[in-house]
Parts: C-alpha cells; structure tokens; sequence
C-alpha cells in the first residue's frame, strides 16, 4: 500500500466503497514485488494494478465480494493451479495477495498520506497489520473460510521515521516483536507468525503483514549544466531524493532543474562536508560531480572515496581522469580507494545528448548497486538464465564504462568510444589482445564532462 499513497488520498473519503488488494507474498517469475497494491472500488474502478494485467479481473471479483461483506481475504494464484490459466497467469510464478476493505484501515491510510506530503518524512514509515490466518481464494475458486478467531483483531499500527513500535502492540505480539522491528529497519515487507507460546506446540495465531519503507536514497549532483538537468530529473523518476549543488547561482535555479528536490547554491566541497557532518550521507548516497573544475571536484572526490558509499563516479574524459588520479593519489588518497572511482561514467550504450547520458549513468547506477555489474560487464537479458526478477545486492565492485559525450579537453574526439583518447596529455596506452570489458569502455562515453556519483 506504500507504494501509492499520493494516489489514494481520494479513497479516504469514502473508505466503505474502497478495497485495496496488496501482494504480501512471491515465488517464482512474478511480474511485481512484495508491497505492490491496487485499489478497487464498488463500481469497478481501479487504482494501479498489481501483476501487469494477469490476474487483475480475478482480484475485481474478489474485492466486490470483500466490500459486500466487508471482510479481508487472501488470495492465491498460481501457474500450477488448473484456473491459473483461466486468470492469466502465464508468468509462471506464485503470488498471494491481501484483499482488505479499507474501512478499518482508513485513520492508519490518512496519517501516512498526511505523512507523505511532508518532505521530512520522505515518504518514510511503516504499516503493520493483521492479515487472516487461512487463504479464501486459490486460483481465482472460493475456498472454505477458517472458523472466526476469537481474539480481537490488533488495530493497524502506523510509523514514522525511525519511530519505535508502541509498546502495547510489542506486548500483544510477544516474541514477534523482534521480527517484526527488524523488517521496519530494513525498509522491507514481509509477513510475521505470532505464536502462543504458552502450549506446547505454539500454533500460529495471528500473522501480521509488515509493508515499510526507508527514506529515499539520495543523489549528490554537483555542478549544474544541461547534464544535471537530464540526470536530476530521471532519477527524481527513480524515486531517488535529488540535491543539486552549484557555486554559481545564475545556473543552480530550480528552474533549470525542476526534478531536482532541492538546488542549492554554494561551493560544492563545503556543502559535501556539511551533508557529512550532518549524517545526510550514507552508504545509499549517491554523488555527481558536474563541475569541469578541479578546485571543485577534488575536494568531493577526495572525501567520497574515502567514505562507504555504493557508487562513486565522474564525468569527464580520459585525459580528466588520468589528470584526477595524479592529483588525488600524489595527495594522499590510497590507489584503492581512487581505483573504487567510476570514470569515465557510464553504460557504453553509445549516448550522446544529455538525456541519453542520464540513461546511461543511471543504469549503471543501478546495476552496480543490484550486484549486476561485473568484471565481464552487464549481460544482456536474451543471454542469460535464471529468474528476470532476481534479489538486489547491497553493493558491487564494478568498475565504469565508457560514454562518448563532448569534452574540451579533447582536441579531436574519437568516434569510436573504445579508442585511445586524442588528447596530448594523454599517457601512453598499450594494446591488448582482449578489448576492454562495457563497463570501462562506458565509462569513457561521459568523459566530457566532469560527474561525480556515489550511491547509497
């Protein structure tokens, strides 16, 4: 349900017509994760859909039927179930999913939208609530219902950044609380047994489904020129918190970066220093460097190398880079730290214009921080095996691609994206029988420019 708060405040309005039907559960090729919500309403009209149009017209049937008799239920639908098929559930895959009338979770839904249209909070929080014990539907067929428990239903519990779990509600879940706390901290979702650990067997008697979700990760972009605009506003796209930072202020305005959540004119290493101090940087940031000016970037490339952050690129050319290198390991930064820098930035996908180069940038942003990034670079879909939809890696130790986008500090730039740079600067280079691996070869694409990312 966290998933589209903005989308449901209208739904708050009138609770008693509304159901929302959320995946609390996966196995298999399934097209959306755990947390991905819908909602239908009494006269069929839907918010969102939940697996991409296979099982859709199923989860309308059921949700008429909770909002009739206003009961939660959970459904299952399978590739394996005879009337998988007849759903459309084509994919392979397993997936449960909560059918809930919203009546009972009204006042928990409107804190959290009130929650969500405040900054601060980030859309941070968390949504505990109880689900029923026994499946209603498989495979789009009613089931028998479970006899009715006789212990009241918890309340839904709603929390905001950081806020712990009320201690009525820990008391009420015993043991559970630990589980129950930890995927809160996680930002994950999942579902939690309570037992009664009172008789010997410890039966299940409650499970409770835990949707939450971390403050955005965030993106550092320093320097502002057309390339910042392009990145700000894809990766505003992605859901990433999006700060950028220019000394001048006739190009660090919000209307040259309208995806860009905060604009801020100052010198690019004072304000990274004081987002460190001040703890806003950590092992999910993500930091662009944009400046063309080593009296900039160096201070910010120095300090994020040091740190644990998830990506660390620059934008620039070949011979930028070799220049950084002297200038950052001849002052003091350890050659391992300097070789953890992406540059040049980006996937080898030939972009040129800004936009392009956004792409280029954020995927491979994005596959070095789901661990898909490699030695042997990024594998095409086609080629692989295995489940489309696997689990993210915290981190990778990739190294950047090349990008081939225009740089003063090339005299004739190469057409080709893998040949040597033109440059008069440029350190001798020798040949090899391998070509270099996508991820270097990208790289150089967005050596025209100097960006700096680290994310976390």
């Amino acid at each position: 349900m966290l998933d589209r708060l903005n989308a449901y405040s209208s739904t708050v309005e009138s609770p008693d017509r509304w159901v929302v039907a959320t995946v609390i559960a996966v196995s298999g090729s399934v097209p959306r994760p755990i947390g991905t919500s819908m909602a239908v309403r009494d006269d069929t009209l839907t918010i969102g859909s939940i697996s991409g149009g296979c099982v859709e017209s199923a989860i309308v049937d059921a949700a008429l039927t909770a909002i009739t008799d206003q009961r939660s239920m959970i459904c299952e639908f399978g590739f394996s179930d005879e009337s998988g098929l007849s759903v459309g559930l084509m994919c392979g895959g397993d997936i449960s999913v909560l059918i809930e009338p919203l009546t009972p979770l009204a006042e928990a839904v409107a804190r959290l939208i009130d929650s969500a249209r405040d900054d601060a909070a980030d859309d941070a929080g968390a949504l505990i609530r109880e689900i029923p014990l026994d499946v209603a539907m498989r495979g789009g067929e009613l089931v028998a219902p479970a006899p009715p428990d006789s212990r009241a239903p918890l309340s839904p519990v709603t929390l905001g950044p950081g806020e712990p779990l009320p201690q009525t509600f820990a008391e009420a879940v015993g043991t559970a609380a630990a589980p129950v706390a930890e995927i809160v901290r996680r930002g994950g979702c999942g579902i939690v047994a309570v037992r009664d650990e009172t008789r010997p067997d410890c039966p299940t008697v409650r499970r409770l489904f835990v949707e939450s979700r971390r403050p955005r990760a965030r993106v550092l972009i320093y320097g502002a020129n057309d390339f910042s605009t392009a990145i700000a506003q894809a990766a505003s796209l992605l859901g990433l918190h999006v700060t950028v930072c220019d000394a001048r202020p006739v190009f660090a305005t919000r209307a040259r970066h309208p995806g860009a959540h905060e604009v801020v004119v100052d010198r690019p290493g004072e304000h990274f220093a004081r987002e460190c101090a001040a703890g806003r940087v950590d092992s999910r940031t993500a930091v662009i460097v944009l400046t063309h000016d080593p009296r900039f970037d160096l201070p910010v490339l120095d300090r994020a190398l040091r740190m644990d952050l998830a990506y660390v690129g620059a934008m620039g050319s070949r011979t930028t880079h070799e220049r950084r290198a002297q200038e950052l390991v001849h002052g003091g930064l350890p050659q391992a730290a300097f070789d953890a820098l992406h540059s040049p930035i980006g996937l080898d996908i030939g972009a040129r214009t800004p936009q392009e180069v956004a792409v280029a940038v954020l995927a491979e942003l994005i596959a070095v921080t789901t661990g898909r990034a490699t030695s042997a670079g990024i594998p095409e879909l086609r080629h692989t095996t295995g489940p489309i939809h696997r689990s993210r890696a915290s981190d990778s130790d990739s190294a950047a691609p090349d990008h081939a986008t225009p740089d003063p500090d090339d005299a004739a730039p190469s057409p080709d994206p893998t040949a040597p740079d033109p440059g008069p600067t440029a350190p001798p280079r020798e040949e090899s029988a391998a070509p270099p691996h996508p991820l270097h070869r990208l790289g150089t694409a967005l050596t025209r420019g100097e960006a700096m990312i680290s994310w976390i």
